[in-house]
């Protein structure tokens, strides 16, 4: 009999199942790897790492599966991992230690769950019991998210926790998508709750993919029948479910009883962070920045959530420092804001907004010393730091710097494509255009070879550009298409897109694309060339659009000409109306930007920044109770807004005292 038994259960997990099994060896003295029926090479693999291969047939019940593994295990001590999961590095031997020692009947472990795009960046911290003694009487149980450690406490085992990490890769976003792994556990999830309506662990599962679907209201409704049904405040996830129903209650809106669960929940868990930076983000929300600032400031004091509940990294340190960042450039403190950026970025160096805030910031007050000094400090081998800090250099026509810093983080990473795009977007700017193509050539991801074409099109070797858009998938036929068009124009033989039924919204984003680089390029010339690419709209849209991108790059009076033709001819777009507003409103045609705004309500909900905009212009012009009407229909659109909300009986306060002067002046009277 060994010491430590692994217990695995897996479907086709091929491309994840070695990086499990790499993370344990030397560490286990034994794998049971049960598999559900895999068509991939699982099998193969688990028998190449030594591992006990057993077959189980799916039920539809993990419990049934891990259960059967833990029957086959010999080892003192069992744990059980996923295939997407993997212990951390280091952490083995001091496992064993703490095994040998044995002051306990079972271990919490730190389960870090990556989510979001990219691994290392966002993550949720779970305790999770993993470790526990090879006894027959500890079993799972539940079909889906199935449960050891109340067993466990439910036969007299002591649950020690721990700090030991385990990293579980599942829910990365192009994990969940590949595996449909939401879709599955929702349908069991479920059926689960059909079967046993009051079980509360499957009701704040069932709300947690609901969440995942960004479902607020179901999941709203799955979390309060949970805590309805909770044996008691202190199992394992009431912390979190207490948090997500305070989570869900921010999102609707709903901010006052966000706020009130939340200060229940500090008086039951007050070493629970997680709770004082749910309460900055609604008072950040509501634009109370006083509350906020104290709340965030709380959190970095407390530190973060100790390892008893499921926590979201960073609470209590870099995703604090950059919320209270967002407080202090609110309030004008750009030296604070910059020091707690900083800070952000310091304590966790994969979190890029605060990167991003950081540099901009710097550059827009011109600090030239510590604009370099960021540079400096950047690391080359970083390649989503490099993309960050060159992205904001770009923005700020800073071409030079971020090519410069683009070349070093190359040569680190040479096969990256995103670093070639943005270094001939660089080279572009820089009017190096045989540069910008022999960047690009040495790639063959569709997207950089259409952007390689675009560059050679630019020089005139119309038909290298021609041949790079030949043999693309069939997902790209369309943009095939078109970029053969784009080469036409340019090469004087203007053409129109014939589109197939459907292609249009497509076709218009790809068409605009190419117009804003030009524009941005100032290419003018051959901005005007290829603007037969809009032929496929009717005339009064495609006016529309293309002032529309006029305002986007600046050309505000050749703007609002092309939008003002497209009106007249039919067209109808809110947020060209909104552009006339804003024009209007520049050149101080005040009335005119009235109408403009009113025009873009008129189609429905819009963006409440409208409803302030016509609230401004009205003011301007002392009509405030017309103010108080548009502030009274901005609510019914967004009934939370607190400007909204706040500018309301203010307007009403003016337009009463307005009305008040105008009959001691005798206006309005009528004598006869």
């Amino acid at each position: 009999m060994g010491l430590l038994s692994l217990c695995v259960i897996v479907k086709d997990e091929e491309e994840s199942l070695p990086c499990l099994l790499s993370s344990v060896k030397g560490v286990v003295d034994e794998i049971i790897l049960v598999d559900t029926g895999s068509t991939d090479r699982t099998v193969e693999i688990g028998r190449e790492f030594g591992a006990k291969v057993y077959f189980f047939p799916w039920t539809g019940n993990f419990s049934e599966a891990r259960n059967f593994s833990l029957d086959q295990a010999t080892g003192e001590w069992v744990m059980y991992l996923d295939a997407d999961e993997e212990l951390a590095e280091g952490e083995g031997e001091r496992l064993r230690q703490i095994l040998k020692a044995g002051t306990a009947d079972s271990y919490s472990v730190i389960v870090v769950n990556f989510v979001g795009e990219r691994e290392g960046v966002d993550a949720v911290l779970n305790p999770s019991v993993r470790i526990f003694r090879n006894r027959p009487e500890y079993r799972f149980r539940g079909s889906i998210h199935e449960q050891i450690g109340p067993v466990i406490q439910e036969h007299g085992g002591k649950i020690e926790y721990t700090n030991i990490k385990i990293n579980h890769y599942g829910y990365l976003s192009d994990s969940v998508r590949g595996k449909r792994k939401v879709a599955r556990n929702l349908a069991l999830l479920e059926k689960a709750v059909r079967e046993n309506p009051d079980d509360s662990f499957n009701r704040f599962n069932l709300g947690v993919e609901y969440l995942r679907r960004r479902d607020f209201l179901k999941a709203l409704r799955e979390f309060q029948t949970a805590f309805k049904y909770l044996p008691n405040l202190a199992v394992g996830y009431a912390s979190i479910l207490v948090r997500n129903i305070a989570l869900c209650l921010e999102v609707l809106g709903r901010y006052e009883e966000a706020l009130k669960v939340l200060a229940d929940a500090k008086e039951v868990y007050p070493d629970y962070t997680d709770l004082w930076f749910l309460e900055g983000c609604v008072h950040l929300e509501r634009g109370n920045l006083a509350r906020a600032r104290a709340s965030f400031e709380e959190c970095l004091e407390r530190g973060e959530s100790t390892a008893h509940h499921i926590t979201q990294r960073g609470v209590g340190s870099y995703l604090a420092w950059h919320l209270l960042g967002q407080v202090e450039e609110r309030e004008g403190n750009w030296e604070r804001a910059i020091s707690a950026y900083r800070r952000a970025w310091s304590c966790q160096r994969r979190f890029y907004p605060a990167l991003d805030r950081l540099v901009r910031l710097i550059l827009g007050h011109e600090l030239e010393e510590a604009s370099q000094a960021l540079v400096n400090e950047v690391d080359p081998k970083d390649e989503e730091a490099c993309l960050v800090v060159a992205r904001v250099l770009a923005d700020a026509g800073r071409h030079a710097e971020a090519l410069e810093l683009l070349r070093s983080a190359m040569a680190h990473n040479p096969s990256s494509s995103r670093l070639a795009l943005a270094m001939a977007w660089a080279l572009l700017c820089l009017k190096r255009y045989a540069e910008a193509a022999e960047v690009l050539s040495g790639f063959r991801q569709p997207e950089v070879r259409l952007r390689c074409s675009f560059v050679l099109a630019l020089q005139g070797k119309m038909e290298e550009a021609r041949k790079l858009t030949e043999s693309l998938p069939e997902s790209y036929a369309l943009r095939c298409r078109i970029y053969s068009i784009f080469i036409a124009c340019l090469a004087g033989k203007a053409e129109v897109p014939l589109l197939l039924p459907g292609e249009e919204e497509e076709a218009l984003r790809v068409v605009l694309e190419f117009l804003s680089m030009l524009l941005e390029l100032e290419a003018f010339d051959e901005f005007e060339k290829v603007l037969p690419l809009l032929g496929f709209l009717p005339e009064p849209r495609q006016r529309m659009e293309f002032g529309k991108l006029l305002y986007r790059h600046g050309f505000a009076e050749l703007a609002a000409e092309e939008i003002i033709a497209a009106v007249q001819g039919g067209a109808r777009d809110a947020e060209g109306f909104v552009v006339l507003g804003k024009v209007a409103a520049e050149k101080g045609f005040h009335e005119e930007a009235v109408v403009f705004y009113r025009q873009a309500l008129e189609g429905g909900k819009g963006d409440f920044s409208w409803y302030t905009a016509l609230i401004k212009e009205l003011s301007f012009l002392g009509r405030y109770a017309e103010a108080a009407e548009v502030a009274k229909k901005g609510l019914r659109a967004f009934p939370q807004n607190e400007l909204l909300q706040s500018l309301l009986p203010l307007l009403q306060k003016m337009g009463t005292s307005a009305e008040v002067k105008g009959s001691a002046r005798g206006e309005g009277r009528s004598f006869n």
